[in-house]
């Protein structure tokens, strides 16, 4: 088990557990920081509800509920990562804000359980890279459980160009760069009339 820390906020300085487990991948302090600076910039954060749709370690979750966000759920498939992540939670005494689900984003019956925390303010995506090309119909399942005005997160390679389609009602916002890791800001479109649920 390892540990990190929150780099900024109510909790900077705090430490937390993290599993170690194959495909687990913590986002560095440096992207970290770097992140919740534009963020930050952008209000993004206050009283915000967020999903970290791969939460891995939590980092990203937990530094955003440090910074202001109101309350946060977390998803992993692994279930031994939701359990650590459930434990780090209680550590920071953040249990009463955290929804831990032990789900696998790209199954279909996964995501509408997940959908159904929603709206969310703000959501925080780290795939594992090579699923990267599955992005567009996952932002397309999650759009109606965005808020109108929400920010999405996407942390991918650095060598590979991620720019999400038209057809995710998600518009391009700015983009970071940092070593082999690089970072999307995405902004929500207006839903047309027609694709709007009765």
């Amino acid at each position: 088990m390892a540990r990190l820390r929150i780099i900024g906020g109510a909790l900077s300085g705090r430490r937390f557990d993290v599993p170690v487990r194959p495909g687990t991948r913590p986002t560095s302090d440096r992207v970290r920081e770097a992140l919740s600076s534009a963020l930050q910039a952008r209000a993004a954060f206050e009283g915000a509800r967020v999903l970290d749709l791969f939460a891995g370690t939590g980092a990203l979750a937990f530094e955003a509920l440090s910074r202001g966000a109101a309350e946060a759920t977390l998803v992993d498939r692994d279930r031994h990562v939701a359990r650590t992540l459930g434990r780090s939670a209680e550590t920071l005494g953040l249990a009463d804000r955290v929804t831990i689900l032990a789900r696998d984003a790209f199954k279909p019956k996964d995501l509408s359980e997940v959908c159904v925390q929603g709206p969310f303010d703000l959501v925080l995506l780290d795939p594992p890279y090579a699923y990267a090309s599955r992005l567009d119909s996952l932002l397309g399942e999650l759009r109606p459980s965005l808020a109108p005005n929400a920010w999405v997160v996407i942390e991918h390679g650095g060598d590979s160009p991620l720019l999400p389609s038209s057809s995710t009602g998600l518009s391009p916002h700015a983009s970071y760069r940092y070593g082999a890791t690089a970072i999307e800001l995405l902004t929500v479109q207006p839903m047309s009339p027609e694709s709007t649920p009765a």
